[in-house]
C-alpha cells in the first residue's frame, strides 16, 4: 500500500508540474496576423521603390524584377517567377491599387487584388537605405 501511495504522490506532482509548466509557456490568447490599428505611412524611398516595381512588372522582362530582389532570393525566383508578358502586366496594375497593411522605415507590406484573389507583397529596407522586393 505505501508503494502505491508514493505512486499516487508522484502522479499528482507531475499533473502539478505539468500544469505549471503548460501556463508559464502557453502564449497569450492574441492574433499576431490580425488587422493593424495604425498600419503607419510609406516613406519617400518606399512610395518610389513602388513605382520601381510597378515600371518592372510592367516592362514583362522577368531579368528586371529580379534585379530588385536580394541576391539570395535572385536564384530562387530566376527559377520560378514563370509569368507572361500578361500576368506581369496584371500585376503591376494589381500594385498601382495597392492596399497598405504596415509600412515603417525597414519594411512594407501590402494587399493586391487580382481577378478577386488577394495576394500580399512586400519590400524591405537592407538597413542602408536600399529597399529591396522581400516578397510576392
Amino acid at each position: 500500500m505505501k508503494e502505491f501511495s508514493n505512486y499516487v504522490k508522484l502522479f499528482v506532482i507531475g499533473i502539478v508540474l505539468a500544469t505549471f509548466s503548460s501556463l508559464l509557456t502557453h502564449c497569450p490568447e492574441q492574433n499576431p496576423s490580425g488587422p493593424i490599428d495604425d498600419p503607419g505611412e510609406e516613406t519617400e524611398q518606399v512610395k518610389q521603390f513602388n513605382i520601381d516595381v510597378i515600371t518592372a512588372f510592367e516592362s514583362g522582362n522577368k531579368q528586371s524584377v529580379i534585379d530588385l530582389m536580394y541576391d539570395e532570393y535572385k536564384e530562387i525566383y530566376s527559377q520560378e517567377l514563370n509569368a507572361t508578358p500578361g500576368q506581369m502586366q496584371a500585376f503591376a496594375n494589381a500594385l498601382k491599387d495597392r492596399k497598405l497593411i504596415y509600412a515603417n522605415e525597414m519594411y512594407a507590406e501590402y494587399e493586391i487584388t487580382i481577378e478577386g484573389q488577394i495576394y500580399t507583397i512586400a519590400y524591405s529596407n537592407s538597413g542602408e537605405g536600399d529597399w529591396k522586393l522581400h516578397r510576392f
